[in-house]
């Protein structure tokens, strides 16, 4: 072994003197963190200094864009390759870019069309105010919706009728809130009665007291007679529910649907006996929430001559009756206190 490696004789200026012994000691590892730390700060600190060359990222000297088959595509500029050159080739770019932007808006104006990000701030715009708009509207309506309501609750058939005449506006105010509460019910209590009445034989005459818009007379192949304070088209006539001109004793079947509103629905019904014939059925559909007691008001139409046949308190919505007339009772006859529902409130929209 001793012939193979052979011992190495130190050096004698390898040698070190007791006191470097002490003082010798060995190199600190520094991590790969700290280093890449100095030579940013080397770097910071002597990038500032006069006379040295510092080459800065211009958008303009390092690259040009080129347009290939529509496409943007990015270089970066050779070493030997002058400036002017790139800066030729930007402003050329920058020109055709400029030139296929103002090809398009004119094509788009031959067409009719307009810049897609304009037209999508500019519906964005229009749509806000536009809702605005409407809401506002609605609100206005359904205020004025309500207060007729109201009105038509707490006054006589003769005095929401003047009330009518005096503002002809108003009626039809009153039928556009009634046709949007309408679109929220689950059901129409009018398509029930008209389902009733296309089982009725078709010599049967009917009196639609309170009609509206007069869809009941467009939906059966009867003969029906629209009354209502205001007339909503030729066909209706214009009167007071309380004094008709129908004859007596001419009707075979007379319906309130969610008309019995006002101070004197006695009026009302006593009317409706005048005209019907023994025998003929008087339909009624009103709103639950407007009964306190049912068998009161079962009673007062009892005292106008007509007997219950049946009644539909099932409903959430809405209550149904059909009664029979069973004798005539002339208008001067009964006396007292008229009779009249609770009003029907409708919440603010």
């Amino acid at each position: 072994m001793d012939k193979i490696f052979q011992e190495h004789p130190w050096d004698e200026d390898d040698t070190l003197t007791k006191s470097e012994q002490t003082n010798y000691s060995f190199p600190t590892l520094v991590s790969k963190k700290s280093q890449n730390k100095r030579a940013k700060d080397h770097k910071k600190q002597h990038s500032n200094e006069p006379g040295r060359f510092v080459r800065t990222s211009l958008a303009n000297d390092t690259e040009t864009n080129t347009i290939i088959k529509g496409k943007t595509k990015s270089r970066k500029r050779r070493a030997d390759e002058p400036l002017e050159k790139i800066q030729d080739e930007i402003g050329q770019y920058k020109i055709k870019k400029q030139n296929l932007s103002v090809e398009k808006k004119s094509t788009a104006k031959q067409k009719g069309e307009v810049t897609p990000k304009l037209t999508a701030a500019k519906l964005q715009s229009t749509d806000k105010s536009t809702n605005f708009r409407d809401r506002l509207v609605d609100s206005l309506k359904g205020s004025r919706f309500r207060f007729l309501n109201e009105q038509l609750y707490r006054n006589t058939g003769e005095e929401a009728k003047t009330m009518f005449q005096q503002d002809p506006g108003a009626f039809q105010a009153y039928h556009e809130g009634y046709r949007h509460q309408i679109e929220q019910w689950s059901v129409n209590p009018l398509d029930r009665i008209i389902k009733n009445i296309h089982k009725l034989p078709k010599s049967h005459v009917v009196a639609d007291f309170g009609c509206g818009e007069a869809r009941l007379a467009t939906a059966v192949p009867h003969k029906v007679y629209s009354l209502d304070l205001v007339a909503s088209n030729d066909s209706v006539i214009a009167c007071n529910m309380a004094n008709t001109p129908l004859e007596t004793n001419s009707i075979n079947v007379a319906v309130f649907c969610l008309s019995l509103m006002g101070t004197n629905l006695r009026d009302f019904l006593l009317e409706a006996n005048r005209v019907m014939k023994i025998g003929a059925i008087l339909k009624i559909a009103e709103v639950s929430s407007r009964f306190d007691n049912v068998k009161e008001f079962i009673d007062c139409v009892h005292k106008c001559g007509f007997l219950l046949d049946n009644k539909d308190l099932k409903h959430k919505l809405f209550y149904f009756f059909n009664f029979k007339k069973v004798r005539t009772v002339a208008k001067n006859s009964l006396k007292g206190k008229h009779f009249s529902l609770k009003p029907c409130l409708y919440k603010k929209r």
